[in-house]
């Protein structure tokens, strides 16, 4: 039997292929999902084709417990880029020294993957052009639903994969923490039952408040408008301020209150938003409950396409971190993002308005004519003691924002807004 000599990318220059046995890769990082990744590639597993195998790992405590004992430690970045690895995985997290660290690896030719969020989200078009001036790849598939690997997918069929909105569950924390609440436990048990399942971080702000469903969704809007979306353009609203009453109700009104991203484009100009969001039960979504993550795709012929899967625990991103460490290996590219600026804005959408009073609020139908008069049309509503909700039709944030406030001043009760998905 003749052996085959494999070949891999070398960090001397892109293009370059030289013969290797195993797959070399520096792991800046070494947290939950870094630990798994070195842990998965010391596994050797057989369905890669390759030995993965970690150079070094770039930590900020060497002495830190529960380290993968094999791998070798470092606190000084270039020893990452001298041990002359084949790809860089990086998941640091947060911006820098992110950026600089994947810059760097771009600027002398390596491969970069990343699970990163927050550094695509805020620096994701710097880092694309630098890949393409660099001729190597840059693969972030584990950064949004890394458990279903669908943008590679989407970007290998440009014709299948031109969209034109979607809507999904994209942050399994958040989700979980409703689902308790629909079940009757109130927000501070049900956050405390992720943290103890470890669902949500000890410091759990950019699930709650919303933060990490905006950046997937400034990532899925990038991959799929080709246009550079600034985080700071989108509506984002966390679940801290709904209780297990609006989670009842909402059943009631006919829907359940999910974590929703949602966005429609067209050109440069799209809506979008992320926050808790009505969704009626004949929604798939309305049914995906715990840390399950699901996305809804329309195409421009109005077709339908539906993912869904399991929330990006380390388990689950180190699997989809090491598929793209070997296709990056290989030279498979993530599609370049076009650069041109987005024009973003608030959708006009359904609404859920929650009023309540400590004394007698006027019925229901009296706060429906009142909010008529400011053309804010109640399709439901449903009443519990001093609080009363209304599941209204499709209107502008600057609409239902009138219409709350006059009613808050005429009847001298408190209003909380809830985006709801349109049917």
């Amino acid at each position: 039997m003749t052996a085959v000599l494999e070949t891999c990318t070398s960090p001397v220059g892109a293009g370059t292929r030289l013969p290797c046995a195993d797959l070399r890769v520096g792991l800046l990082g070494l947290g939950q999902v870094g630990s798994a990744i070195a842990e998965l590639a010391l596994s050797r597993p057989a369905a890669l084709g390759r030995t993965v195998r970690i150079t070094s790992a770039l930590v900020t405590d060497p002495g830190a417990r529960n380290r993968p004992p094999t791998v070798p430690l470092t606190t000084d970045p270039t020893t990452i880029f001298d041990t002359r690895p084949d790809v860089i995985v990086e998941v640091l997290g947060g911006l820098e020294p992110a950026r600089t660290l994947v810059l760097e690896a771009l600027r002398r030719g390596i491969p970069v993957v990343t699970a990163n969020k927050s550094l695509l989200a805020h620096h994701g078009v710097e880092l694309s052009r630098a890949a393409d001036a660099a001729g190597v790849a840059l693969r972030y598939e584990a950064s949004v639903i890394a458990g279903v690997p669908f943008l590679e997918t989407l970007a290998r069929r440009p014709l299948a994969g031109s969209l034109t909105a979607l809507t999904g569950i994209v942050n399994g924390t958040s989700n979980y923490i409703l689902s308790r609440m629909a079940l009757g436990a109130d927000y501070a048990s049900a956050l405390g039952d992720a943290q103890r399942n470890g669902f949500a971080e000890p410091d759990p702000s950019k699930d709650v408040g919303g933060i990490d469903a905006l950046e997937k969704l400034v990532i899925l809007l990038r991959q799929f408008t080709a246009t550079d979306v600034s985080p700071d353009s989108i509506e984002v609203r966390g679940i801290a301020g709904l209780t297990r009453d609006d989670l009842v109700h909402a059943r009631e009104l006919g829907g359940a209150i999910k974590p929703i991203v949602s966005a429609c484009w067209s050109g440069d100009t799209s809506e979008a938003c992320a926050g808790p969001a009505f969704v009626p039960l004949t929604d798939p979504l309305a049914r995906l409950e715990g840390t399950t993550n699901g996305i809804r795709l329309i195409d421009r012929a109005g077709s339908v396409l539906f993912f869904t899967g399991p929330g990006a625990g380390p388990a689950v991103t180190a699997v989809t971190v090491l598929d793209d460490v070997v296709e990056a290996a290989r030279g498979g590219f993530m599609p370049a993002i076009v650069g041109r600026r987005a024009h973003v804005r608030a959708p006009a959408t359904r609404w859920v308005l929650r009023a309540t009073s400590r004394t007698r609020l006027p019925e229901g139908a009296a706060i429906a004519d009142l909010l008529s008069a400011y053309g804010v049309w109640a399709e439901r509503t449903s009443t519990a003691g001093n609080a009363t909700w209304l599941l209204t039709y499709s209107c502008s944030r600057e609409r239902i924002d009138a219409a709350a406030a006059a009613l808050a001043a005429a009847a001298g009760c408190e209003t909380y807004l809830i985006r709801a998905v349109n049917e």
